[in-house]
Protein backbone atom coordinates (compact mmCIF):
# COMPACT_ATOMS: atom_id res chain seq x y z
CA UNK A 1 0.00 0.00 0.00
CA UNK A 2 2.84 2.34 0.53
CA UNK A 3 4.81 1.61 -2.62
CA UNK A 4 7.32 -0.62 -1.36
CA UNK A 5 9.08 -3.79 -2.74
CA UNK A 6 10.28 -6.98 -1.37
CA UNK A 7 13.78 -6.73 -1.69
CA UNK A 8 14.24 -10.47 -0.21
CA UNK A 9 12.18 -12.93 2.43
CA UNK A 10 13.28 -16.46 3.09
CA UNK A 11 11.46 -18.38 6.23
CA UNK A 12 12.91 -16.30 8.83
CA UNK A 13 12.64 -12.68 7.48
CA UNK A 14 11.67 -10.41 4.68
CA UNK A 15 13.27 -6.99 3.79
CA UNK A 16 11.07 -4.02 1.72
CA UNK A 17 12.30 -1.59 -0.04
CA UNK A 18 11.50 2.02 -1.49
CA UNK A 19 14.50 3.87 -2.94
CA UNK A 20 17.13 4.00 -0.69
CA UNK A 21 14.98 2.90 2.28
CA UNK A 22 14.31 -0.70 3.83
CA UNK A 23 12.53 -2.29 6.39
CA UNK A 24 13.42 -5.17 8.15
CA UNK A 25 10.87 -7.86 9.24
CA UNK A 26 11.53 -11.10 11.49
CA UNK A 27 9.39 -14.00 12.04
CA UNK A 28 8.61 -15.19 15.64
CA UNK A 29 10.94 -17.75 15.80
CA UNK A 30 13.75 -16.01 14.88
CA UNK A 31 13.41 -14.39 18.58
CA UNK A 32 13.77 -17.55 20.35
CA UNK A 33 16.59 -16.71 22.48
CA UNK A 34 15.42 -12.73 22.70
CA UNK A 35 14.19 -11.77 26.17
CA UNK A 36 10.72 -10.93 25.27
CA UNK A 37 10.25 -14.32 22.89
CA UNK A 38 7.79 -15.67 25.97
CA UNK A 39 5.13 -12.86 25.13
CA UNK A 40 5.20 -13.59 21.31
CA UNK A 41 2.20 -16.03 21.95
CA UNK A 42 0.25 -13.53 23.90
CA UNK A 43 -3.64 -13.26 22.51
CA UNK A 44 -4.35 -9.74 20.94
CA UNK A 45 -3.55 -7.59 17.84
CA UNK A 46 0.28 -7.51 19.10
CA UNK A 47 1.26 -4.27 17.06
CA UNK A 48 -1.79 -2.12 19.47
CA UNK A 49 0.05 1.46 20.61
CA UNK A 50 2.86 0.98 18.28
CA UNK A 51 2.84 3.53 15.21
CA UNK A 52 5.38 3.50 12.36
CA UNK A 53 6.12 6.56 10.65
CA UNK A 54 7.47 6.47 7.16
CA UNK A 55 8.26 9.99 5.69
CA UNK A 56 8.75 10.15 1.79
CA UNK A 57 5.62 8.35 0.43
CA UNK A 58 2.66 9.92 -1.02
CA UNK A 59 -0.12 9.57 1.47
CA UNK A 60 -2.88 10.30 -1.09
CA UNK A 61 -1.70 6.99 -3.50
CA UNK A 62 -0.74 4.86 -0.50
CA UNK A 63 -4.51 5.85 1.00
CA UNK A 64 -6.10 5.23 -2.29
CA UNK A 65 -4.38 1.45 -3.14
CA UNK A 66 -5.76 0.81 0.77
CA UNK A 67 -8.86 1.53 -0.09
CA UNK A 68 -8.80 -0.68 -3.18
CA UNK A 69 -7.24 -3.65 -1.22
CA UNK A 70 -10.02 -3.18 1.80
CA UNK A 71 -7.25 -1.86 4.07
CA UNK A 72 -7.86 -0.09 7.01
CA UNK A 73 -7.41 3.36 7.15
CA UNK A 74 -7.74 5.00 10.46
CA UNK A 75 -7.37 8.70 9.33
CA UNK A 76 -7.88 9.77 5.92
CA UNK A 77 -4.85 11.81 4.29
CA UNK A 78 -4.58 15.43 5.62
CA UNK A 79 -1.96 18.69 6.19
CA UNK A 80 -0.96 18.59 9.89
CA UNK A 81 -0.33 21.89 11.73
CA UNK A 82 3.79 20.26 12.17
CA UNK A 83 4.13 19.99 8.73
CA UNK A 84 3.24 16.81 7.44
CA UNK A 85 0.73 15.69 5.45
CA UNK A 86 -0.01 11.74 6.25
CA UNK A 87 -2.65 9.11 5.71
CA UNK A 88 -2.54 6.50 8.88
CA UNK A 89 -2.85 3.08 8.26
CA UNK A 90 -3.73 -0.22 10.24
CA UNK A 91 -2.29 -3.25 9.45
CA UNK A 92 -4.33 -6.69 10.54
CA UNK A 93 -1.71 -7.25 13.33
CA UNK A 94 -2.60 -3.59 14.86
CA UNK A 95 0.55 -1.73 13.71
CA UNK A 96 -0.21 1.83 12.58
CA UNK A 97 1.51 3.15 9.69
CA UNK A 98 1.81 7.20 9.28
CA UNK A 99 2.36 7.20 5.94
CA UNK A 100 3.43 10.69 3.92
CA UNK A 101 5.54 13.60 3.10
CA UNK A 102 6.73 17.29 4.58
CA UNK A 103 4.18 19.90 3.36
CA UNK A 104 6.48 22.29 0.69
Amino acid sequence: MVGMTLHYSDEDMAALQLDVTQIVLHADHTYGKQPWAPRLPEAGKRGLGAEIRILGIDPDAAERRARERGATVLLAARDWPHGWRDVVLEDPDGYTFAVGSALP
